[in-house]
């Protein structure tokens, strides 16, 4: 995130700066997380990606990342997984875990708080940045095999406004502060309750394992993670009659190039989830 520059005059405290400095990041671009009043529009539905054994098929149907399609939160720091498993006849089966592995090799176990997906989220971004990769929480570069959109025609980057108060704008500043208080107060209620609408939302969708599959029956998973960069993989575990058994989807084709940017677009800081 940019740095946010203060400058105190003699008169200005530093209560009164950091309350402005406050105002100024809710009022200026840290935007809280917010549900859509209707979900991007999407394609029909079709195979992003699958595996089979002899007991159980797993598809990737959907992958929905901010901006995208069939997204339907602002600001969101999250990559929802919808897939469908079906299973043998005769066969029934408990999925009992799904893991997406990024192109660093990072293991991403599903997650359903919002909170925890931004935090982690913003550690991905640190993890890749640190291998001088950029990260977006938009679909990224390269080809989207998974919406048949060139991936790049979104991007969900946030970025914090800079605040500097200097001699005379000081006296302003502390005027300013008795001004935008409550417009601060405001809009952290406003925010509180966006957030817990899309919390509330995430409950409702999320999938809850284990999750019982019967033979010849097939079920559609929801499934919630921080940002997994160009995935290598999906995989999904399930136990039956005969043991425990772990289905891999190869993700490296069909969802390249997911959350990345090329190297010269814009400044990583700007990538990372609101606080």
């Amino acid at each position: 995130m940019r740095t946010v520059r203060k400058a105190y005059g003699a008169r200005t405290s530093r209560r009164t700066v950091a309350l402005v400095t406050a105002a100024s990041l809710v009022l200026g671009g840290c935007a809280s997380t917010q549900k859509l009043s209707e979900p991007v529009p999407v394609q029909a539905p079709r195979t992003i990606a699958e595996a089979t054994d002899w007991r159980v098929t797993a598809s990737i149907e959907t992958v929905i990342v901010s901006g995208g399609p069939a997204a339907w939160a602002k600001n969101a720091f999250w990559d929802e997984y919808r897939i469908r498993v079906a299973v043998a006849a005769g066969w029934p089966v408990e999925v009992t875990r799904i893991v997406v592995v990024d192109s660093l090799g990072e293991r991403h176990r599903p997650r359903n708080i919002l909170a925890e997906l931004k935090k982690d989220s913003n550690e991905t971004v640190e993890r890749y940045e640190d291998s001088h990769i950029r990260v977006t929480a938009g679909l990224g570069a390269g080809e989207a095999l998974l919406t048949g959109y060139a991936i790049g025609s979104a991007s969900a980057a946030v970025g914090l406004a800079t605040l500097g108060t200097t001699g005379v704008g000081a006296g302003a500043a502390m005027a300013g502060a008795l001004v935008v208080a409550p417009a601060l107060m405001v809009a952290s209620i406003v925010g509180a309750v966006e957030e817990q609408a899309v919390q509330t939302e995430i409950d409702r969708r999320s999938s809850v394992f284990p999750v019982a599959i019967e033979g010849a029956q097939e079920q559609t998973l929801d499934v919630f993670f921080t940002l997994a960069p160009s995935p290598e993989r999906v995989e999904v575990k399930y136990r039956d009659a005969a043991g425990v058994h772990v289905l891999v989807i190869d993700t490296k084709t069909a969802l390249a190039g997911l959350h990345l940017l090329p190297v010269a677009e814009s400044n990583p800081s700007q990538t990372h989830p609101s606080p």
